[in-house]
């Protein structure tokens, strides 16, 4: 064997021994009585990587708290919003009731009516062509939708109507500012009655307002007049922004929406004949 072979083993040997003599005079010395210098090396070595075990496994211990929690806050929170649906509808409900004075009696089945024949749904989506003009809701015939069934925004006022196609869990919504949508309204003052239609804009036009009728003003309440055999009357659709006189037989009366397109990422779809409920 080469010299320096052999020294080389020599050295490993001598430093095994010294490495080994040191572990007993450490393990010796009693505990408290003196410094332990191995176990002090030991304790330097690995005391940092310690902590970092603990704490990850620390962090991942919140995480998973911090998750579930927000799971369950997530989960409250739909339930708030869905209870504020029913709320909202059953106050529209009762005001309007009020108003055409009815029984106390026929307020309370109306509103046992109502309640259990709103289905709240996500908006998803809008046309990919025009917003304006339909949306894209998570319900469809296998929750029992049907074409001209009435939606609602979160207010109670009048966004549009279910319309064809129909998938299993999705739906389209014809909104009232589809230019080809109709709904039979009237002024607060239920002095005018006439066709609302909307521009694809985001407004809607009062169509057939005679340009000699007097009796409409600008800041008046447009509901629903329950005449065109689709919408019930009492139902909140916009208020009257302009209104413009020209060479034509007709004003141009021009409303704006009370349901806003930007906040509208939840609705309520009334699931039986408005006509039986309200």
């Amino acid at each position: 064997m080469p010299l320096f072979l052999k020294e080389r083993k020599s050295l490993v040997v001598l430093t095994a021994l010294i490495f080994f003599q040191l572990i007993l005079i450490s393990t010796q010395v009693p505990l408290g009585y003196g410094e332990n210098y191995f176990e002090k090396a030991v304790f330097s070595v690995f005391s940092p990587v310690q902590h970092g075990i603990l704490s990850l496994f620390r962090s991942i211990g919140e995480f998973w708290e911090n998750y579930f929690y927000l799971q369950n806050v997530q989960s409250q929170n739909r339930k708030m919003k869905d209870e504020m649906f029913f709320l909202r509808q059953e106050n529209n409900l009762l005001r309007n009731a009020l108003e055409n004075l009815r029984s106390a009696k026929e307020i309370e089945e109306s509103l046992l009516r109502l309640h259990e024949n709103i289905l709240v749904a996500q908006v998803i989506g809008f046309d990919a062509s025009n917003f304006f003009k339909s949306a894209v809701i998570n319900k469809g015939s296998l929750d029992g939708l049907r074409k001209d069934m009435i939606v609602l925004d979160k207010n109670g006022s009048l966004v549009g109507r279910i319309i064809n196609p129909i998938a299993l869990k999705e739906s389209r919504v014809q909104l009232i500012t589809d230019n080809e949508s109709g709904v039979g309204v009237f002024s607060q003052s239920k002095e005018v009655m006439g066709i609302l239609s909307g521009d694809d804009k985001g407004y809607c036009f009062l169509e057939y307002i005679h340009v000699t009728t007097e009796d409409i003003y600008e800041g008046e309440d447009i509901i629903t007049s329950g005449k065109d055999g689709l919408f019930p009357s009492g139902i909140k659709v916009g208020k009257i922004v302009s209104i413009t006189t020209s060479t034509s037989l007709f004003k141009q009366v021009k409303v704006e929406p009370y349901f806003d397109i930007r906040d509208l990422d939840q609705v309520a779809v009334i699931m039986r004949d408005p006509m039986e409920i309200f």
